[in-house]
């Protein structure tokens, strides 16, 4: 607090002070008291006043400079009022009731607002492993009655299968660590059973694989890995040329291990490379060649993000696109992160 701030706060109570001191000297003076008394009078209101303004000043300066320093640090300013102690000073007890109440019903609210997304979410979830039963034998159906007719609908259906996978793992990406397990896996056995996952759609579109170097351990949970390697690879299968060819090829870092997987597909404008990560953002490539929900690459970078991975995207407009997805070498890395 500035001293011409409390003053402004403080100025009235020190008008009226004053003209008591003049009033009374005003007494003073028509019962003839001594000059000298007069003057020593006051002066000694004048130091008391000063004392009493010292000393209020330096408690609400001490009190505020403590709330500025907290408030500087918190990275989540609204957490203020958990930290804030009770002050010494009238109207600073009044405004702490205030912000305390205030706080209460804040973090009612907050708290009611993340019952009713839970419930929505698993509803959610719920909803799409029932969803993904008949979708299921659907194409076991299809499967058993080859013929043009059956295979389109059976791309469909997989379709249909890969954005419901999509929208779970949305669902989920806000609570990864109530839904994971790291452990040790082969980097070579993750990328293959991407791989597998995506091999209708690959032969389909004559798309040719290349494996190198991904004898490797690596440190995380199975499930989420083979979600973000599925996104990479559909991302790969959808914006694909003549030709075609995805590689996957890891190399050893001080920390990580670095998983490569590049396409030479039909790249990414370098005007949307730096939001093609943005949540809901389609760009150029998503505008002129598929349809795009502008969620793959966003999951990607969020999932990674949550699961202590680093991720990073390099293209080349009518070349390549790369992949990175950084993993730790250690187990103890990845939980001294977490």
């Amino acid at each position: 607090m500035k001293i011409k701030d409390f003053f402004r706060m403080e100025y009235a109570q020190i008008l009226i002070y004053i003209v008591f001191l003049g009033l009374l000297e005003v007494l003073l003076f028509i019962f003839e008291v001594n000059y000298f008394l007069m003057i020593y009078l006051l002066l000694i209101g004048l130091i008391l006043e000063g004392i009493y303004l010292c000393q209020r000043y330096m408690k609400k300066y001490r009190y505020y400079k403590k709330v500025k320093a907290k408030l500087d640090i918190l990275e989540q300013k609204c957490m203020i009022t958990e930290m804030l102690e009770l002050p010494d000073f009238a109207e600073g007890e009044f405004l702490y009731e205030i912000l305390q109440t205030c706080n209460k019903s804040m973090n009612d609210e907050i708290l009611k607002y993340k019952i009713e997304a839970a419930g929505y979410r698993e509803y959610i979830e719920m909803w799409i492993h029932e969803v993904k039963t008949p979708l299921a034998a659907t194409r076991l159906i299809l499967e058993n009655h080859p013929s043009e007719i059956t295979r389109a609908m059976d791309e469909e259906m997989q379709q249909i299968n890969y954005y419901l996978e999509q929208a779970l793992y949305y669902a989920r990406s806000n609570s990864v660590e109530k839904d994971y397990l790291v452990k040790e896996l082969s980097l070579k056995e993750v990328v293959e059973n991407a791989v597998k996952a995506n091999a209708k759609s690959l032969i389909g579109n004559k798309i040719k694989i290349k494996i190198e170097n991904l004898d490797q351990k690596i440190f995380s949970d199975e499930k989420w890995v083979l979600f973000i390697l599925n996104q990479v690879i559909s991302n790969a299968i959808k914006y694909k040329k003549e030709e075609a060819e995805i590689s996957f090829c890891a190399r050893c870092e001080k920390n990580e291990i670095l998983l490569e997987i590049r396409d030479n597909g039909i790249g990414i404008s370098p005007k949307d490379l730096p939001r093609i990560t943005d949540k809901g953002y389609t760009g150029t490539t998503g505008r002129n060649y598929q349809k795009s929900t502008g969620m793959g690459l966003y999951l990607c970078k969020k999932l990674c993000s949550k699961l202590q991975l680093s991720f990073y995207i390099e293209s080349k407009e009518e070349e390549y696109t790369k992949v990175t997805i950084g993993f730790p070498r250690n187990s103890m890395i990845f939980l001294n992160e977490e």
